[in-house]
């Protein structure tokens, strides 16, 4: 993915939205690692627990810590029995202009694990100097029903999409397209939408539909398993 995002010297970018998140951050900072780039992953809300074998090494704020080149970096301010609890957006950008790590990746939204959502009022918290905003849906609520088995924070969906008996190529378009929706707090940073899941040639189908309707600018990937399937 990162050949397709016009890095720079130094990046901070979060990724919000449903179905696929912390796998996307995984697969950034190990894309990463492979180019001998050190970065660091946490979180402005919560994610699920982080095993050790996902990361090089364990940081903490106010330790002195030689940075090594190439290795991946994890912190978090405390741990729940299942959750990861992050640092305000306001500490990511103060450590950003401090250049101390090159790339700091976070997962800035929560979705309960549902494929697609819409966010609320404080919703995703994203440092205001994030460099690259990406923005995950999940394909595997297409054509289910719309209700809070397929979508997370329903409520808020439906000031966007309305109120459709199913989940359609419509209504991915509108959350990705609506000021309120997917990119939602983006700021001035490049943005770039996974469309995650397309594990079958109906699920590519059903992504190619979406992505007709989409009129905002961003860079779209296609993806299963970690894997790219198409580029837009």
């Amino acid at each position: 993915m990162l050949e397709f995002m016009s890095l720079n010297d130094s990046n901070m970018i979060a990724v919000q939205g449903a179905g696929g998140k912390t796998s996307t951050v995984f697969l950034l900072a190990n894309e990463l690692k492979s180019m001998n780039e050190t970065s660091l992953i946490s979180t402005t809300t919560k994610m699920g627990i982080v095993s050790e074998d996902k990361f090089d090494y364990l940081w903490k704020p106010h330790e002195e810590t030689e940075i090594i080149d190439g290795k991946i970096y994890f912190t978090s301010k405390s741990r729940t029995d299942s959750k990861e609890v992050g640092y305000n957006p306001e500490f990511f950008d103060e450590l950003f202009s401090q250049n101390f790590f090159p790339n700091i990746i976070l997962e800035t939204d929560g979705a309960k694990t549902r494929p697609i959502k819409a966010p609320r009022e404080d919703e995703p918290v994203n440092p205001k100097n994030i460099t690259h905003c990406i923005g995950v849906m999940g394909l595997d609520s297409m054509n289910k029903p719309f209700d809070e088995r397929f979508c997370h924070r329903i409520d808020f969906m439906k000031k966007i999409i309305g109120n459709p008996k199913t989940l359609t190529s419509d209504s991915y378009a509108k959350i990705i397209n609506s000021d309120c929706g997917l990119f939602k707090n983006s700021y001035d940073a490049k943005r770039f939408l996974v469309l995650n899941k397309a594990d079958t040639e109906q699920d590519i189908e059903n992504a190619t539909k979406i992505i007709e309707k989409i009129d905002v600018d961003v860079k779209i990937f296609v993806m299963s398993f970690g894997k790219i399937i198409e580029i837009y």
